[in-house]
């Protein structure tokens, strides 16, 4: 049973927005729109769908009160992203929903070696600081598991207007939760190469860690691309897109680029396999060590930027059937 890449328009989700266009342009918004689904690789497995919508400032020379929420500046004013000299920086927030489904939704009884029905709705804020050659975030994510979700009534009501099989199963999801988590993520510019006009190839390093109910992990990679206008487009590359979007898509008028990013990644819960943390529920045993590769285009004309990608990822529990894999296709908007 394949599940609609459409399935969930009717809510927000996970994506971004980013910085200015221009050092004479500080206080740039940007708006980004994005779609994930497996559908987009051709067949299910074992994947969360999700849409989101993201709103992000930039460039901003430095946090104060007056340009991050008050809260979030008493947190962060003391921290490296805040108070580190010569970086650009900008601000992000993310509202979403999410679901995870097992292969066959037509099924309902509880299918005890897949993992559980979960849905999220989830907000998160970031905070980006970055020059030419290093990009750091630092985001929390704060949300909710369960029925209260939603994720059950959007899929059912998507599913009747599209006319595609009604789920069963949600019966089974875990239960209401409030979860979090708090991320950091570096990208390094380690290597570049002009090949011609413009055009380029640079390597980046990946460095990751959250920890959380939501998901605690840590990981590190390598990606490379292939385009033009990289040196400015670098505070976007995108690590895995639709499940990380950066909010700096759209920086870089004009540019394009071509990317191939690999991510080894240990795990140490994630509420998606492991059930609810303080209450029974159903879970599959995690797969502690994993790993995901990542292709894509991204490209940007005048205020809009746009991002293809297609990720490949090995299996999230023991005994999963079938490889993970999905597409993401994301818009954004600089206004």
């Amino acid at each position: 049973m394949k599940r609609h890449a459409w399935m969930l328009v009717f809510l927000p989700l996970l994506l971004a927005a980013g910085t200015a266009r221009s050092e004479d342009a500080p206080h740039s918004q940007f708006v980004t729109a994005t779609l994930e689904n497996d559908l987009f690789a051709g067949k299910d497995g074992g994947y969360t769908n999700g849409v989101a919508v993201t709103w992000a400032h930039g460039r901003l020379n430095e946090f104060t009160a007056e340009t991050i929420p008050a809260w979030i500046h008493a947190l962060s004013k003391d921290l490296y992203v805040s108070t580190q000299p010569g970086r650009h920086r900008a601000v992000s927030y993310t509202i979403g929903q999410g679901m995870q489904t097992p292969s066959d939704i037509t099924v309902p009884t509880l299918m005890e070696d897949e993992a559980p029905y979960v849905g999220l709705l989830a907000w998160s804020a970031s905070l980006h600081a970055f020059d030419d050659r290093v990009a750091d975030k630092l985001s929390l994510t704060l949300g909710v598991v369960g029925p209260v979700s939603g994720a059950e009534a959007a899929q059912t009501f998507v599913h009747k207007v599209g006319g595609s099989d009604k789920p069963e199963g949600w019966d089974h999801q875990i239960g209401n939760e409030p979860v979090f988590r708090v991320g950091a993520e570096r990208l390094w510019r380690l290597s570049d190469w002009r090949v011609r006009d413009g055009t380029g190839i640079d390597l980046i390093g990946i460095g990751e860690v959250g920890v959380g109910t939501l998901k605690s992990d840590v990981a590190a990679g390598i990606g490379v691309r292939f385009g033009r206008g990289l040196e400015r487009s670098f505070p976007a590359a995108t690590v895995l897109p639709g499940r990380q979007v950066n909010p700096l898509a759209g920086s870089a008028a004009n540019s394009w680029n071509v990317f191939f990013n690999v991510l080894a990644t240990f795990v140490a819960n994630d509420i998606g396999i492991d059930g609810n943390t303080f209450r029974d529920s159903h879970s599959v045993p995690l797969e502690h060590w994993q790993a995901e590769a990542v292709a894509g285009v991204a490209f940007n004309l005048d205020r809009w930027a746009f991002l293809i990608s297609a990720v490949a990822a090995s299996d999230r529990y023991q005994g999963q059937a079938e490889m993970t894999r999905f597409g993401s296709l994301s818009v954004t908007y600089n206004h």
